[in-house]
């Protein structure tokens, strides 16, 4: 099977040959050191499946990915990590950054919503000549789309998390406006995403703590999934939820959208992969739980192998999952540890013939 092929049958809930590798993504020292800063040369030594594509966004007339250009800002505009490095200010949101790190929210009143809700901007959002590049020559691969911009997580952040839960009480409409004109946005954006050649789009809207999520089931059933599965009946591909921390209260809500897959599933939050596989795994793909907190950034290449052994005993089986850090591969990763991560996927997620 081609890597296509291979996330195609994933996603159908069916064994391929081999269990797919996905990254939403992986800092410019790692795309440096593996290629000399060539994203897709890097994306091919290690085996990854998928090609994600960005949805471009700014701070102060900055873009997003500053930190993979050739000439990115120093290291102390950078702490972010490489995707909002050199942002500092207010972003087109409404979020506050300082030295490329989130710091808090602007939005306080119904103006300033107006104030921070974009125009969709299709054409500067994509690199539509770079994604015909893709689709031309590595046609062979599968294509998503992720970013950080879903309806609520997206409100949660424009507000600060302090100020968002004030608001779930004094300013609960100024709340379902914001998630309303995110979701158009979302929309709209993505659609055009779909229309160079995605397919599928990745959601990421994080709802999580460690052990519980930001809001109750009955406001995230209020405040979240109406517009979920608005989303998802718009846009003609699957779409998928990225959330770190823990949101396992909220997936039977996110099926009933029609949320098709799941990202992160961080096991340090208290997500478990083999309890969530038995009870979601026939609606759900599953991409994620490999821990990128602690294992993947100490030496110990023995401890990367049984952690990539643990996720694939407890996801592989039947198919319906794709390998990937319950985050992202961040600054704080070991390079030998994420070749060697990539490295033994290769050999120990192979589905036997009699699977």
């Amino acid at each position: 099977m081609n890597s296509r092929e291979r996330v195609l049958t994933t996603m159908a809930h069916q064994e391929p040959d081999r269990v797919p590798l996905f990254f939403n993504a992986i800092e410019a020292k790692f795309v440096n050191a593996i290629s000399q800063g060539d994203m897709v040369k890097t994306w091919n030594q290690l085996g990854v499946d998928v090609f994600v594509v960005a949805r471009r966004s700014w701070c102060e007339d900055k873009p997003t990915g500053l930190g993979y250009s050739p000439d990115p800002p120093p290291p102390e505009e950078s702490l972010g990590g490489a995707i909002y490095a050199g942002w500092n200010g207010i972003d087109e949101f409404g979020r506050r950054w300082k030295h490329g790190r989130y710091v808090g929210g602007a939005v306080a009143t119904r103006e300033d919503l107006r104030k921070y809700s974009p125009a969709p901007k299709l054409h500067e959002r994509y690199n539509r000549r770079l994604m015909e590049d893709w689709k031309k020559n590595y046609s062979d691969h599968a294509f998503a789309l992720f970013s950080h911009s879903g309806p609520l997580g997206l409100t949660i952040e424009a507000f600060g998390l302090i100020e968002f839960c004030y608001a779930l009480f004094e300013k609960r409409a100024l709340i379902q406006e914001s998630a309303e004109l995110k979701t158009e946005w979302f929309i709209e954006t993505s659609k055009h995403a779909v229309e160079l050649g995605v397919d599928f789009v990745i959601m990421g809207d994080d709802m999580g703590f460690k052990g519980q999520g930001y809001v109750s089931p009955a406001d995230f059933k209020e405040l979240a999934f109406p517009y979920y599965r608005r989303i998802v009946e718009s846009i003609s591909v699957p779409v998928f939820w990225h959330s770190e921390g823990y949101v396992r209260d909220y997936l039977p809500l996110a099926i009933e959208a029609g949320i098709k897959g799941i990202h992160g599933i961080e096991a340090e939050a208290g997500m478990n992969l083999g309890e969530i596989k038995r009870e979601f795994g026939k609606d759900l793909v599953l991409l994620g739980n490999a821990d990128g907190s602690w294992i993947l950034c100490q030496s110990d290449l023995g401890l990367v192998r049984q952690e990539v052994e643990r996720c694939l005993k407890e996801g592989m089986k039947g198919g319906g999952y794709i390998f990937s850090i319950a985050g992202s591969a961040h600054e704080g990763v070991h390079l030998e540890a994420l070749l060697e991560m990539c490295r033994y996927l290769q050999e120990a997620g192979v589905y036997s013939k009699k699977s």
